[in-house]
């Protein structure tokens, strides 16, 4: 099994980096949020992850073309009691058909 070390978003911070501490007042008497550097990424945001090659393989399809743009044709058909559907969803901008 071939895998890859890729930095992918914290799992801890959820990509944050900075935690909240806890409340703090400040010089003007005004309560505030402190915050600390996330103990796992080091307040980057970003964490090494093992990943399989097929999943790599995935992730550069999505970067790639995210489907941010996605366009339905088709509907909804009865006939002699049985209903079905043709929905097709294309991605508008690389044209790729999903499921």
């Amino acid at each position: 099994m071939v895998k890859i070390q890729i930095l992918a978003k914290c799992e801890n911070c959820h990509g944050e980096a900075y935690l909240p501490m806890g409340k703090d007042i400040d010089h003007r008497g005004f309560e505030y949020m402190r915050y600390r550097p996330c103990p796992k990424c080091g307040g980057s945001g970003m964490a090494a992850k093992w990943i399989e090659l097929l999943e790599f393989m995935r992730l550069l399809q999505e970067a790639r073309c995210p489907h941010e743009h996605v366009a339905s044709s088709g509907g909804f058909h009865l006939k002699g009691g049985e209903i079905w559907d043709d929905i097709e969803e294309t991605c508008s901008d690389c044209g790729e058909v999903l499921r």
